[in-house]
């Protein structure tokens, strides 16, 4: 996304600079007229933009969207032959809405998009720190020297709360701080007001460092990992607790009640409210979703993290035979074979050709069951070509990712059978070779036994047959928290094999800990997703087709009156003319409407339970939507058309 950003303020700067006229003078304004906030997020964030043009690129798009908007309204006014007595002032009303709510929310959003990408990634950073500090601790009971401890968390974590302190250490180097001791002060502070057990964890760390006795000096270390753990436990659970209101807002406001509106529409007509086709659609396929999209996203947004993902690398063998453009175009072929017929059957509805060749792709006479077929297979199309795009580019993803979660859920025990045989002072390669044999049959079994191999036979050191890049045990496998602790190993056992065994051995209990915390966390979680989930791929695909069932029903109960002899002044109302009443509208358009309304929940609803899981994690986003998607669409177009033939049947009686 800040690539897309810098991209965007660079070409509002090309072509949009006439908007400011004189292009210097507007940037000494931009500059004295942004806030020192503004600056310290700019600055945080890394962006290579200046102040000046993130302004012109907001007005820019500002510009765009209300074009946007007023090529929207041209092309519903042209609908209706360009009279505004037949639109409604209803709709005229929401047409004047989104003109003006566009281009202020492109505003909004791109001027703050700096201020608002700098607070997310100081929230996000706060699930590195149990990785960060956890390494700090490890390496200070091996090697009692902060300053390299720090040096060693910079070095193998690829996390956020890493970069800043690569930036602490280069502060220290060119003596911006006096010491270690004023430079992990002033990193504490720093972070404090982020994240208060993140700074007592690091003056216990300081602290630990002046302690003589090793045993006091252990206790104090494992203090300060206990504080963050409990932070991060508390801190979210504390959010789980407050996620009650917002989900059950999400609930009403995106689910039950939409969905149940929808069977009371048509019987708005009898006290002369007339709703039309294209109300229905802003106000359920553009405003619904966007209004939901912004809660979710204001609801993630003060998630606090707690453990990143494992990090894929893009340089993993499995991943070389991925081609994202082939599986779009795959994707987008397959898709469009689906939903071509359909489209056509819309298109040629006009003409009224029921009969003859045509009459099949037409799909039936309107207000027939098998007038939805084409619907259903626009739908399908878009469903097919989403689910196809997302499993062949993230199913790998996946399934390295799964690896690497079941050798770090093994680790801690293998850790610990390594550990007990080093403590009784055995070599390497006999400690190596004994655990492989107790762990065979686990993939960690495996590497142990390639590691002893590689001492044994081919009288690498502890290093090389660790990490040598093409013997290795390590070569293949892409866990930066496993590659870490066996560096720790590595360097452990130069300075004594009983030391380094201890060290092992309460590693593996720190290991256990943090597997533990995760645990509990994604346990206090996994109610609250799974109900997300199944709301979104079971409960309101189903509703909704029982609700356009009874839509269907409504409709065809109302065809039959005669409205001609009610009053001719509830003929015209605020919601439009009665010439394109609601039931008049076929019902393919209705479950058209709603079938997008369920995709975009589908989306809408993953990306909620995904973000509260997982947090800001592409991968499993795109897998969980390559997965429900199908599942949704299936049971909307299932419930849909078995709703349709029994109420269907119910009025034939």
């Amino acid at each position: 996304m800040s690539e897309w950003f810098e991209k965007g303020c660079k070409f509002a700067v090309k072509n949009f600079s006439w908007i400011v006229g004189d292009i210097k003078k507007f940037k000494r304004k931009a500059e004295k007229a942004v806030s020192k906030e503004f600056i310290d997020s700019l600055t945080f964030t890394g962006l290579d933009v200046e102040p000046y043009e993130i302004l012109l690129f907001s007005y820019a798009g500002a510009i765009l969207a209300f074009i946007a908007a007023l090529f929207l309204d041209i092309v519903i006014v042209a609908f209706y032959g360009f009279s505004l007595s037949n639109i409604g002032y209803v709709t005229i009303l929401m047409m004047a809405a989104i003109t003006l709510a566009l281009p202020l929310t492109a505003l909004q959003l791109l001027s703050e998009y700096p201020k608002a990408k700098a607070r997310y990634m100081k929230i996000h950073s706060l699930g590195d720190i149990p990785e960060v500090l956890s390494y700090i601790v490890m390496y200070l009971k091996l090697i009692p020297n902060l300053e390299n401890a720090l040096r060693f968390a910079a070095k193998e974590s690829k996390t956020s709360l890493a970069k800043d302190l690569k930036k602490l250490m280069w502060d220290l180097e060119v003596r911006i701080h006096k010491s270690i001791d004023d430079a992990i002060t002033y990193f504490a502070d720093m972070w404090g007001k982020w994240s208060d057990y993140l700074k007592r964890a690091l003056h216990l760390v300081r602290s630990a460092i002046h302690e003589r006795n090793q045993g006091e000096r252990n206790v104090t270390l494992d203090r300060s990992l206990d504080v963050v753990l409990e932070g991060t436990k508390s801190t979210m659970i504390e959010f789980a607790n407050k996620l009650h209101q917002p989900t059950l807002v999400i609930y009403s406001i995106g689910v039950m009640i939409p969905l149940a509106l929808i069977a009371m529409m048509p019987a708005a007509a009898i006290v002369g409210l007339r709703l039309t086709i294209f109300q229905i659609f802003i106000l359920y396929d553009i405003v619904l979703p966007l209004l939901l999209f912004l809660y979710i996203r204001k609801v993630l947004v003060s998630r606090p993290a707690t453990f990143n993902p494992p990090v894929v690398p893009e340089e993993h063998p499995s991943l070389e035979k991925i081609n994202k453009r082939a599986n779009l175009v795959t994707a987008t072929i397959t898709g469009s074979i689906i939903a071509l017929p359909g489209i056509f059957s819309l298109l040629l509805r006009p003409f009224n050709l029921n009969a003859g060749p045509l009459n099949f792709l037409i799909g039936g006479n309107e207000g027939s069951i098998a007038s939805c077929i084409p619907v259903f297979l626009i739908l399908w199309g878009f469903t097919v070509a989403i689910s196809i795009y997302c499993l062949k580019t993230y199913t790998p993803y996946k399934k390295i990712r799964d690896n690497i979660r079941q050798m770090e859920r093994e680790f801690s025990d293998s850790l610990y059978v390594l550990g007990k045989r080093i403590m009784e002072g055995r070599p390497a390669e006999e400690a190596f070779s004994y655990a492989s044999r107790a762990l065979k049959g686990s993939k960690m079994g495996e590497v142990f036994s390639q590691t002893s191999f590689n001492l044994l036979s081919m009288r690498m050191n502890t290093g090389d047959a660790l990490f040598d890049k093409k013997f290795g045990s390590l070569k293949h496998v892409y866990s930066d928290r496993i590659r870490a602790i066996m560096r720790l190993f590595v360097e452990g056992v130069k300075k004594s094999y009983i030391a380094a065994g201890i060290a092992i051995v309460k590693i593996a209990d720190h290991l256990k800990q943090l597997q533990d915390v995760e645990k509990n966390i994604r346990n206090a979680l996994g109610i609250l997703t799974s109900t997300l989930r199944s709301t979104a791929t079971i409960f309101a695909p189903m509703i909704a087709g029982v609700t356009l069932g009874i839509t269907n029903l409504i409709s065809n109960v109302l065809s039959s009156i005669d409205f001609e002899l009610l009053d001719k002044e509830t003929s015209q109302s605020l919601f439009g003319s009665m010439d394109f009443s609601f039931e008049n509208v076929p019902p393919e358009y209705f479950v058209f409407v709603v079938g997008i309304y369920i995709i975009q929940l589908v989306f809408l609803l993953t990306r909620f339970a995904n973000g509260i899981d997982e947090g800001d994690d592409k991968i499993q986003f795109m897998y969980s939507l390559g997965q429900s998607l199908p599942t949704a669409v299936a049971f909307f177009s299932i419930v849909t058309i078995f709703s349709m033939i029994m109420f269907q049947g119910m009025v034939n009686l």
